[in-house]
């Protein structure tokens, strides 16, 4: 500092000063200045989404299918599900409020929602926030198995849908075709 302070000329060495003050009251007047706090409004909602029952209906439908021909040992039987509903998916929204007034005392108030985003920059994707999903539930379930009818068959296929599924028995019909 000292040999760039003997390299300056009179001029350059009164103004150092001024420059100086000048730096910090602007440094000064940024960390004095009032930060803006989030408004109660602009915080994450809630809103419901539904979703097709098909696709969680066919998937489950052949899973139980590749299952129970699993265990009668070949592509013996059909599976057919009634589901109560769809998949819900609860998503979070951010709300933003606005409201101005007029010259003349007219108040006017819009509120905008869009849907919260997350980001995965290392598989550049984007998806939106997910607070809550509900799965839909099965409601009953017919299973159609080609083999000879015997009431040892029937209550095993029945326990195996009852146990792959959490569901109770009286929800489980099993039909022969023979």
């Amino acid at each position: 500092m000292g040999e760039l302070w003997k390299r300056l000329t009179e001029r350059q060495k009164k103004i150092f000063p001024w420059l100086a003050a000048i730096l910090m009251v602007g440094a000064g007047i940024l960390l004095l200045q009032p930060t803006a706090q989030p408004e109660l409004a602009s915080l994450p909602r809630q809103q419901p989404v539904e979703v097709p029952v098909s696709s969680v209906e066919e998937s489950l439908k052949r899973e139980l299918a590749e299952i129970l021909n699993a265990m009668l040992g070949a592509k013996r039987c059909s599976v057919f599900l009634t589901m109560d509903s769809g998949s819900k998916l609860t998503l979070a929204y951010s709300v933003t409020e606005e409201e101005r007034t007029s010259p003349e005392g007219l108040k006017e108030r819009r509120l905008t929602s869009a849907p919260v985003i997350l980001r995965n920059d290392g598989e550049r994707k984007e998806a939106p926030l997910v607070i809550e999903e509900l799965e839909p539930q099965v409601r009953g379930v017919l299973v159609v198995v080609d083999e000879e009818p015997s009431a040892e068959l029937r209550l095993a296929v029945a326990q195996a849908v009852a146990t792959a599924l959490q569901l109770p028995m009286y929800r489980i019909e099993v039909a022969f075709k023979k």
